[in-house]
């Protein structure tokens, strides 16, 4: 699949002994740490005081999450075509090289696990661009057809969702990056985005994150820190669109072809 691509593995890094993302072995390496993910928890399932616990039991505990059918369907369908997404972004982007990351641990408490990052370089090699990349593949794993899912992404995701801001930033924090590539990837269609750090809002981030962590305000007073939150992720992802790929998939060997890009 990789076969003359600019795609850079681990293995070729030097970082062979990374646990494969999913391992055992890497979700060990994310016990006791909040990593990017973990802040979805604030937007979704924090909802009564009874609720702080439980999510720090899943943040720092024991608790192995459960998850049904359909939840791990979708999960597995993203999982499988992540890398069919790189191809679209290397196919699209000219000069851009794609680097698999390892979980980066930024702190003893906060680790990251990027989906990937991009350098982008100037046709005489210099590097134009070094980005956090974080994708996404919606739609998948319910029996949708490429044309319902590309139709699903046209209709709900006029903008990259806003509760994926903490996580990206997070990343962004631990690969040292200016800009987080967001990309949207469906058969047919791949939707990106440039988002860029906001330092006033990772302030607020870590301030929330840090306040959950230590229980260290009342329950009204964390509500209204994770609110203020919400109001600026949606601000701080509220960007234009960067391209879109329209692409064609051969469903036998489940590769995309870029077809046409839309500069907005």
């Amino acid at each position: 699949m990789w076969a003359n691509r600019n795609f850079h593995t681990l293995k070729e890094q030097n970082f062979a002994e990374a646990p494969e993302q999913g391992s055992q072995e890497w979700l060990e390496g994310r016990k006791g740490r909040i990593t990017g993910s973990k802040s979805g928890d604030l937007f979704f399932n924090f909802k009564k005081e009874e609720d702080w616990d439980v999510i720090l039991d899943k943040w720092f505990g024991d608790t192995v999450e459960d998850f049904n059918d359909v939840a791990k369907s979708r999960m597995a369908w993203g999982s499988k075509h992540e890398d069919t997404a790189v191809t679209v972004i290397l196919d699209s982007i000219p000069g851009s090289h794609f680097f698999e990351c390892p979980q980066i641990n930024i702190d003893e408490v906060y680790a990251v696990s990027p989906d990937g990052a991009i350098l982008v370089l100037n046709p005489d090699n210099t590097p134009a661009n070094h980005w956090n990349c974080e994708i996404k593949c919606p739609g998948g794993g319910v029996g949708k057809t490429p044309e319902e899912m590309k139709a699903m992404l046209l209709k709900k995701w006029k903008q990259a969702a806003s509760y994926y801001c903490v996580q990206i930033h997070q990343e962004m924090v631990g690969q040292n990056a200016s800009e987080t590539l967001f990309v949207a990837w469906t058969p047919l269609l791949t939707r990106m985005w440039r988002i860029k750090f906001d330092q006033d809002f990772w302030n607020v981030a870590l301030d929330v994150l840090e306040n959950f962590r230590l229980k260290s305000v009342p329950f009204e007073v964390m509500q209204s820190k994770i609110n203020k939150m919400k109001r600026m992720c949606w601000g701080i992802m509220n960007v234009p669109i960067f391209q879109d790929v329209e692409t064609s998939f051969n469903q036998e060997t489940e590769e995309c072809f870029v077809e046409k890009i839309i500069k907005y």
